[in-house]
Protein backbone atom coordinates (compact mmCIF):
# COMPACT_ATOMS: atom_id res chain seq x y z
CA UNK A 1 0.00 0.00 0.00
CA UNK A 2 1.18 3.79 -0.78
CA UNK A 3 0.65 5.85 2.65
CA UNK A 4 1.22 9.40 2.29
CA UNK A 5 1.61 11.16 5.87
CA UNK A 6 0.82 15.35 5.97
CA UNK A 7 2.53 16.80 9.22
CA UNK A 8 3.95 19.91 9.52
CA UNK A 9 7.05 18.58 10.90
CA UNK A 10 9.85 16.91 9.02
CA UNK A 11 10.24 13.37 10.31
CA UNK A 12 13.45 12.13 9.17
CA UNK A 13 14.26 14.26 6.48
CA UNK A 14 17.72 14.80 6.48
CA UNK A 15 17.76 12.93 9.47
CA UNK A 16 16.49 16.00 11.15
CA UNK A 17 15.65 15.96 14.92
CA UNK A 18 12.02 17.81 14.95
CA UNK A 19 10.85 17.29 18.52
CA UNK A 20 10.57 19.94 20.56
CA UNK A 21 13.06 18.25 22.89
CA UNK A 22 15.06 16.12 20.73
CA UNK A 23 13.46 13.66 17.74
CA UNK A 24 9.68 13.96 17.82
CA UNK A 25 7.36 11.17 18.24
CA UNK A 26 6.25 11.56 14.52
CA UNK A 27 10.10 10.55 13.79
CA UNK A 28 9.75 7.61 15.86
CA UNK A 29 6.87 5.87 14.70
CA UNK A 30 8.55 6.86 11.37
CA UNK A 31 11.61 4.59 11.86
CA UNK A 32 9.45 1.61 12.67
CA UNK A 33 7.07 2.30 9.55
CA UNK A 34 9.25 2.47 6.82
CA UNK A 35 11.03 -0.31 7.76
CA UNK A 36 8.75 -2.16 7.07
CA UNK A 37 7.19 -4.59 4.28
CA UNK A 38 4.58 -3.76 1.87
CA UNK A 39 4.09 0.06 3.04
CA UNK A 40 5.29 2.24 0.83
CA UNK A 41 5.63 6.01 2.85
CA UNK A 42 5.69 9.42 1.48
CA UNK A 43 5.96 12.51 3.90
CA UNK A 44 4.78 16.00 2.95
CA UNK A 45 5.82 18.47 5.61
CA UNK A 46 5.67 22.42 5.94
CA UNK A 47 8.61 24.39 5.41
CA UNK A 48 10.23 27.77 4.43
CA UNK A 49 13.56 26.56 3.28
CA UNK A 50 13.62 26.73 -0.13
CA UNK A 51 16.82 24.38 -0.28
CA UNK A 52 14.35 21.22 1.12
CA UNK A 53 13.54 19.50 -2.15
CA UNK A 54 11.67 16.23 -3.24
CA UNK A 55 13.69 13.70 -2.41
CA UNK A 56 13.39 9.55 -1.43
CA UNK A 57 15.98 8.73 1.74
CA UNK A 58 15.62 5.45 3.85
CA UNK A 59 12.58 4.42 2.10
CA UNK A 60 10.37 7.24 2.56
CA UNK A 61 9.77 9.82 -0.26
CA UNK A 62 9.91 13.34 0.77
CA UNK A 63 7.71 16.65 -0.09
CA UNK A 64 8.13 19.54 0.93
CA UNK A 65 5.22 22.02 1.11
CA UNK A 66 6.80 25.54 0.98
CA UNK A 67 4.99 28.26 3.19
CA UNK A 68 6.73 31.70 2.99
CA UNK A 69 8.27 33.26 5.99
CA UNK A 70 5.92 35.97 7.17
CA UNK A 71 7.41 39.65 7.30
CA UNK A 72 7.42 42.12 10.04
CA UNK A 73 4.10 44.00 8.24
CA UNK A 74 2.72 41.13 7.04
CA UNK A 75 2.55 39.56 11.09
CA UNK A 76 1.10 43.15 12.48
CA UNK A 77 -2.00 42.78 10.00
CA UNK A 78 -2.14 39.48 11.28
CA UNK A 79 -1.55 40.90 15.12
CA UNK A 80 -4.37 43.31 14.38
CA UNK A 81 -7.04 40.84 13.29
CA UNK A 82 -5.76 39.32 10.27
CA UNK A 83 -6.16 35.86 11.86
CA UNK A 84 -9.88 36.44 10.78
CA UNK A 85 -9.08 35.83 7.33
CA UNK A 86 -6.63 32.75 7.19
CA UNK A 87 -6.64 31.31 3.78
CA UNK A 88 -8.12 27.82 4.07
CA UNK A 89 -7.00 26.66 0.68
CA UNK A 90 -3.11 28.06 0.96
CA UNK A 91 -1.88 24.86 0.77
CA UNK A 92 -4.66 22.74 -1.42
CA UNK A 93 -2.81 22.74 -4.59
CA UNK A 94 0.16 21.96 -3.50
CA UNK A 95 -0.88 18.94 -1.46
CA UNK A 96 -2.58 18.17 -4.64
CA UNK A 97 0.82 18.24 -6.58
CA UNK A 98 2.02 15.44 -3.75
CA UNK A 99 -1.19 13.72 -4.70
CA UNK A 100 -0.78 13.11 -8.24
CA UNK A 101 3.10 12.45 -7.73
CA UNK A 102 2.77 9.49 -5.30
CA UNK A 103 -0.67 8.24 -5.93
CA UNK A 104 -1.34 7.15 -2.51
CA UNK A 105 -4.13 4.74 -1.52
CA UNK A 106 -4.49 6.33 1.86
CA UNK A 107 -3.89 9.48 3.94
CA UNK A 108 -2.97 9.78 7.48
CA UNK A 109 -2.92 13.25 8.69
CA UNK A 110 -1.27 14.25 11.73
CA UNK A 111 -3.70 16.56 13.78
CA UNK A 112 -6.50 19.17 12.71
CA UNK A 113 -4.66 22.08 14.25
CA UNK A 114 -3.05 23.18 11.57
CA UNK A 115 -3.85 23.95 7.45
CA UNK A 116 -3.13 21.10 6.06
CA UNK A 117 -6.56 19.91 6.95
CA UNK A 118 -8.31 21.55 4.74
CA UNK A 119 -7.65 19.00 2.76
CA UNK A 120 -10.37 17.12 4.34
CA UNK A 121 -13.50 16.54 2.08
CA UNK A 122 -11.17 17.33 -1.45
CA UNK A 123 -9.95 14.67 -2.14
CA UNK A 124 -11.64 10.99 -2.99
CA UNK A 125 -8.80 9.01 -1.35
CA UNK A 126 -9.32 7.90 2.53
CA UNK A 127 -7.99 10.47 5.05
CA UNK A 128 -7.78 9.26 8.75
CA UNK A 129 -6.83 11.63 10.98
CA UNK A 130 -4.10 11.23 13.86
CA UNK A 131 -5.77 13.39 16.74
CA UNK A 132 -3.13 14.89 18.59
CA UNK A 133 -4.87 18.34 20.62
CA UNK A 134 -8.37 19.54 19.90
CA UNK A 135 -8.44 23.02 19.57
CA UNK A 136 -12.05 23.79 20.46
CA UNK A 137 -11.97 22.01 23.96
CA UNK A 138 -8.15 24.04 24.51
CA UNK A 139 -10.11 27.23 23.65
CA UNK A 140 -12.56 26.85 26.43
CA UNK A 141 -9.92 25.47 28.92
CA UNK A 142 -7.50 28.62 28.17
CA UNK A 143 -7.32 30.94 30.79
CA UNK A 144 -6.64 29.43 34.44
CA UNK A 145 -8.89 30.53 36.84
CA UNK A 146 -9.27 33.64 38.03
CA UNK A 147 -7.66 34.42 34.74
CA UNK A 148 -9.10 36.70 31.67
CA UNK A 149 -8.08 38.84 28.95
CA UNK A 150 -8.33 41.98 31.30
CA UNK A 151 -6.09 40.12 33.25
CA UNK A 152 -3.36 41.08 30.29
CA UNK A 153 -4.53 44.63 29.32
CA UNK A 154 -2.45 46.32 32.63
CA UNK A 155 0.35 46.52 33.25
CA UNK A 156 1.57 47.86 30.38
CA UNK A 157 3.00 45.45 27.80
CA UNK A 158 4.37 45.81 24.82
CA UNK A 159 3.18 42.53 22.79
CA UNK A 160 -0.66 43.53 24.27
CA UNK A 161 -0.85 47.15 23.76
CA UNK A 162 1.67 47.71 20.74
CA UNK A 163 2.53 44.31 18.81
CA UNK A 164 -0.80 42.70 19.79
CA UNK A 165 0.99 39.20 19.62
CA UNK A 166 -0.03 38.12 23.47
CA UNK A 167 -1.88 36.38 25.56
CA UNK A 168 -5.40 38.01 24.20
CA UNK A 169 -4.38 37.31 20.73
CA UNK A 170 -3.50 34.00 21.94
CA UNK A 171 -7.17 33.27 23.19
CA UNK A 172 -8.95 35.42 19.88
CA UNK A 173 -6.85 32.95 17.51
CA UNK A 174 -7.23 29.61 19.02
CA UNK A 175 -10.81 30.55 19.36
CA UNK A 176 -11.19 31.09 15.52
CA UNK A 177 -8.79 28.15 14.73
CA UNK A 178 -10.99 25.71 17.31
CA UNK A 179 -14.29 26.84 14.94
CA UNK A 180 -12.97 26.14 12.07
CA UNK A 181 -11.67 22.84 13.09
CA UNK A 182 -15.32 21.99 14.19
CA UNK A 183 -16.34 22.79 10.92
CA UNK A 184 -13.32 20.50 9.59
CA UNK A 185 -14.60 17.60 11.58
CA UNK A 186 -17.90 17.35 9.32
CA UNK A 187 -15.41 16.00 6.51
CA UNK A 188 -13.75 13.74 8.76
CA UNK A 189 -14.03 9.47 7.90
CA UNK A 190 -11.26 7.83 9.88
CA UNK A 191 -10.16 8.98 13.00
CA UNK A 192 -6.97 7.94 15.14
CA UNK A 193 -6.84 8.45 18.72
CA UNK A 194 -5.74 6.61 22.22
CA UNK A 195 -7.79 7.87 25.22
CA UNK A 196 -11.43 8.51 25.97
CA UNK A 197 -11.29 12.50 25.36
CA UNK A 198 -10.34 12.45 22.37
CA UNK A 199 -13.20 9.04 21.08
CA UNK A 200 -15.62 11.38 22.58
CA UNK A 201 -14.82 14.60 21.24
CA UNK A 202 -14.65 12.86 18.09
CA UNK A 203 -17.70 11.03 18.10
CA UNK A 204 -19.67 14.01 19.12
CA UNK A 205 -17.95 16.40 16.02
CA UNK A 206 -17.76 13.52 13.79
CA UNK A 207 -20.51 10.76 14.87
CA UNK A 208 -20.30 8.85 11.63
CA UNK A 209 -16.54 8.83 11.97
CA UNK A 210 -14.48 5.28 12.73
CA UNK A 211 -12.68 5.42 15.89
CA UNK A 212 -9.22 3.30 16.05
CA UNK A 213 -7.05 3.18 18.73
CA UNK A 214 -3.35 3.97 18.35
CA UNK A 215 -0.94 4.32 20.71
CA UNK A 216 2.30 6.67 20.38
CA UNK A 217 5.90 5.26 20.06
CA UNK A 218 7.99 7.02 22.84
CA UNK A 219 11.36 8.97 22.32
CA UNK A 220 14.23 5.78 21.84
CA UNK A 221 16.25 6.61 24.55
CA UNK A 222 13.27 6.70 27.23
CA UNK A 223 12.83 3.13 26.19
CA UNK A 224 16.71 2.47 26.94
CA UNK A 225 16.26 2.85 30.74
CA UNK A 226 12.69 1.91 30.97
CA UNK A 227 11.78 1.12 34.49
CA UNK A 228 15.03 2.07 35.85
CA UNK A 229 13.64 4.91 37.94
CA UNK A 230 14.55 4.14 41.47
CA UNK A 231 14.03 7.01 44.45
CA UNK A 232 17.42 8.33 44.95
CA UNK A 233 16.79 11.28 47.62
CA UNK A 234 15.65 10.28 51.74
CA UNK A 235 15.16 13.53 53.07
CA UNK A 236 14.34 15.52 50.15
CA UNK A 237 11.40 15.46 47.22
CA UNK A 238 12.92 16.58 43.78
CA UNK A 239 9.87 17.37 41.92
CA UNK A 240 10.06 17.68 37.78
CA UNK A 241 7.05 19.16 35.77
CA UNK A 242 7.18 19.66 32.21
CA UNK A 243 5.79 22.73 30.49
CA UNK A 244 5.73 25.51 27.96
CA UNK A 245 5.47 28.65 27.83
CA UNK A 246 1.07 28.71 27.44
CA UNK A 247 -1.37 30.15 29.77
CA UNK A 248 -3.05 26.71 30.50
CA UNK A 249 -0.17 24.98 31.18
CA UNK A 250 -0.17 25.15 34.76
CA UNK A 251 2.83 27.29 36.02
CA UNK A 252 0.15 28.94 38.15
CA UNK A 253 -0.40 25.24 39.92
CA UNK A 254 2.82 25.14 40.31
CA UNK A 255 3.63 28.07 42.44
CA UNK A 256 0.34 27.84 44.33
CA UNK A 257 1.32 24.33 45.03
CA UNK A 258 4.90 25.01 46.47
CA UNK A 259 4.08 27.73 48.41
CA UNK A 260 1.75 25.28 50.17
CA UNK A 261 4.45 23.09 50.55
CA UNK A 262 6.80 25.42 51.85
CA UNK A 263 4.40 27.31 54.22
CA UNK A 264 2.66 24.06 55.65
CA UNK A 265 4.47 21.30 55.94
CA UNK A 266 7.87 20.33 56.84
CA UNK A 267 8.84 18.73 53.57
CA UNK A 268 12.53 20.18 51.70
CA UNK A 269 11.67 20.05 48.40
CA UNK A 270 12.59 21.60 44.93
CA UNK A 271 10.63 21.34 41.69
CA UNK A 272 12.51 21.78 38.90
CA UNK A 273 9.95 22.76 35.59
CA UNK A 274 11.38 21.79 32.13
CA UNK A 275 10.87 23.91 29.38
CA UNK A 276 10.37 27.44 30.77
CA UNK A 277 13.48 29.92 31.13
CA UNK A 278 14.61 31.56 34.57
CA UNK A 279 14.31 34.87 33.22
CA UNK A 280 11.41 34.47 31.05
CA UNK A 281 8.38 37.52 31.27
CA UNK A 282 5.95 34.20 31.71
CA UNK A 283 7.63 33.53 35.02
CA UNK A 284 7.29 36.77 36.14
CA UNK A 285 3.98 37.33 34.92
CA UNK A 286 1.94 34.62 37.25
CA UNK A 287 4.82 35.53 40.10
CA UNK A 288 3.00 38.83 40.01
CA UNK A 289 -0.34 38.02 39.00
CA UNK A 290 -0.61 35.51 42.20
CA UNK A 291 1.36 37.33 44.74
CA UNK A 292 3.56 34.00 44.69
CA UNK A 293 7.68 33.32 44.38
CA UNK A 294 9.85 31.19 45.71
CA UNK A 295 12.93 29.70 45.69
CA UNK A 296 11.89 25.75 45.35
CA UNK A 297 11.14 26.31 42.06
CA UNK A 298 13.92 26.11 39.35
CA UNK A 299 13.49 26.57 35.82
CA UNK A 300 15.55 24.40 33.95
CA UNK A 301 14.63 25.78 30.35
CA UNK A 302 14.44 23.31 27.32
CA UNK A 303 16.13 20.20 27.64
CA UNK A 304 17.16 17.88 24.71
CA UNK A 305 15.51 14.18 25.36
CA UNK A 306 18.76 12.67 26.90
CA UNK A 307 18.89 15.45 29.60
CA UNK A 308 15.09 15.29 30.07
CA UNK A 309 15.46 11.59 31.30
CA UNK A 310 18.61 11.75 33.04
CA UNK A 311 16.67 14.75 34.72
CA UNK A 312 13.75 12.72 35.65
CA UNK A 313 15.59 9.61 36.75
CA UNK A 314 17.42 11.90 39.33
CA UNK A 315 14.10 12.96 40.44
CA UNK A 316 11.11 11.47 42.89
CA UNK A 317 8.32 12.78 41.62
CA UNK A 318 6.79 14.05 38.35
CA UNK A 319 3.72 16.39 38.34
CA UNK A 320 1.66 17.69 35.06
CA UNK A 321 -0.40 20.14 36.07
CA UNK A 322 -1.91 21.38 32.73
CA UNK A 323 -5.78 22.72 32.45
CA UNK A 324 -6.24 20.98 29.07
CA UNK A 325 -4.15 17.90 27.56
CA UNK A 326 -5.00 14.74 25.19
CA UNK A 327 -1.68 12.21 25.88
CA UNK A 328 0.94 13.99 27.14
CA UNK A 329 4.04 12.15 26.09
CA UNK A 330 6.12 14.02 28.92
CA UNK A 331 3.38 11.75 31.21
CA UNK A 332 4.37 8.29 29.28
CA UNK A 333 7.95 8.81 29.49
CA UNK A 334 7.98 9.20 32.98
CA UNK A 335 5.76 6.46 33.66
CA UNK A 336 8.24 4.27 30.72
CA UNK A 337 10.67 5.01 33.09
CA UNK A 338 9.20 3.70 35.96
CA UNK A 339 8.11 7.38 38.06
CA UNK A 340 5.37 8.07 40.59
CA UNK A 341 3.38 10.26 38.28
CA UNK A 342 0.47 13.08 39.58
CA UNK A 343 -1.29 14.44 36.60
CA UNK A 344 -4.49 16.57 36.66
CA UNK A 345 -7.60 14.68 35.57
CA UNK A 346 -8.37 17.33 32.18
CA UNK A 347 -8.90 15.81 28.51
CA UNK A 348 -7.52 12.42 27.98
CA UNK A 349 -5.00 12.24 31.05
CA UNK A 350 -7.23 10.26 33.13
CA UNK A 351 -6.86 7.50 30.33
CA UNK A 352 -2.83 7.63 31.32
CA UNK A 353 -3.19 6.55 34.97
CA UNK A 354 -5.53 4.80 37.18
CA UNK A 355 -5.58 6.85 40.67
CA UNK A 356 -3.08 4.94 43.22
CA UNK A 357 -2.42 2.23 40.58
CA UNK A 358 0.05 3.64 38.09
CA UNK A 359 0.06 7.29 39.89
CA UNK A 360 -2.20 9.87 41.22
CA UNK A 361 -5.48 12.13 39.52
CA UNK A 362 -6.11 15.58 41.16
CA UNK A 363 -8.67 18.25 40.03
CA UNK A 364 -7.26 20.79 37.10
CA UNK A 365 -6.59 24.24 39.90
CA UNK A 366 -6.21 22.06 43.13
CA UNK A 367 -3.31 22.87 44.88
CA UNK A 368 -4.29 22.03 48.57
CA UNK A 369 -5.04 18.11 46.50
CA UNK A 370 -1.34 18.39 44.96
CA UNK A 371 0.12 19.96 48.14
CA UNK A 372 -1.36 16.95 49.83
CA UNK A 373 0.05 13.84 47.47
CA UNK A 374 2.99 15.06 47.66
CA UNK A 375 3.79 15.27 50.98
CA UNK A 376 2.31 11.80 51.02
CA UNK A 377 4.96 10.52 48.47
CA UNK A 378 7.58 12.00 50.56
CA UNK A 379 6.07 10.31 53.84
CA UNK A 380 6.01 7.04 52.23
CA UNK A 381 8.47 6.01 49.53
CA UNK A 382 7.49 2.47 49.33
CA UNK A 383 4.15 3.46 47.95
CA UNK A 384 5.65 6.05 45.68
CA UNK A 385 8.19 3.03 44.48
CA UNK A 386 4.94 0.76 43.80
CA UNK A 387 3.40 3.31 41.94
CA UNK A 388 6.35 3.49 39.90
CA UNK A 389 6.25 -0.27 39.27
CA UNK A 390 3.06 -0.39 37.90
CA UNK A 391 3.57 2.55 35.98
CA UNK A 392 6.27 0.72 34.29
CA UNK A 393 4.54 -1.89 33.67
CA UNK A 394 1.50 -0.38 32.21
CA UNK A 395 3.77 2.03 29.73
CA UNK A 396 5.86 -0.46 28.26
CA UNK A 397 2.46 -2.47 27.41
CA UNK A 398 0.87 0.78 26.14
CA UNK A 399 3.89 1.99 24.25
CA UNK A 400 5.61 -1.33 22.69
CA UNK A 401 6.51 -0.20 19.65
CA UNK A 402 5.90 -3.74 17.51
CA UNK A 403 2.18 -3.51 18.94
CA UNK A 404 1.71 0.11 17.84
CA UNK A 405 3.21 -1.01 14.32
CA UNK A 406 0.52 -3.66 14.46
CA UNK A 407 -2.05 -1.46 15.20
CA UNK A 408 -1.50 1.34 12.88
CA UNK A 409 -0.95 -1.30 9.87
CA UNK A 410 -4.37 -2.75 11.13
CA UNK A 411 -5.85 0.15 10.77
CA UNK A 412 -4.84 0.86 7.54
CA UNK A 413 -5.58 -2.39 6.23
CA UNK A 414 -9.43 -1.96 7.81
CA UNK A 415 -9.70 1.30 5.69
CA UNK A 416 -8.69 0.19 2.64
CA UNK A 417 -10.32 -3.40 3.07
CA UNK A 418 -7.00 -5.23 2.78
Amino acid sequence: MRVLWLSTTPGLYKQVNSGYNGIGWISSVQSLIQEKHGVELALAFLTSNRDDKESELSGTHYYPIYTPKTNALAKLKAYYGGYKSIDDNAYVKQIYDVINDFKPNLIQLFGMENQLATILGKTKIPIVVHLQGLLAPYDNAFFPVDFNKNSFIWPFSKNEWLIRNGYIFAKKYIHVRGYRERELFKRVGYVMGRTDWDYEVSQLLAPDSQYFHVDEVMRPCFYEKAGEWKKKHKNKLIITSTISQTIYKGLDLILKAAALLEEETDVDFEWQVVGVAPNSKYVRFFEKSICMKTSRVKYLGVLNAEQLRDTLLDSDVYVHPSYIDNSPNSVCEAQLLGMPVIVTAVGGVPSLVEHKVSGLIVPANAPYELAYWLKYIFENPNMAENIGHNATTIAQKRHDREEITKQLLLTYNTILGL
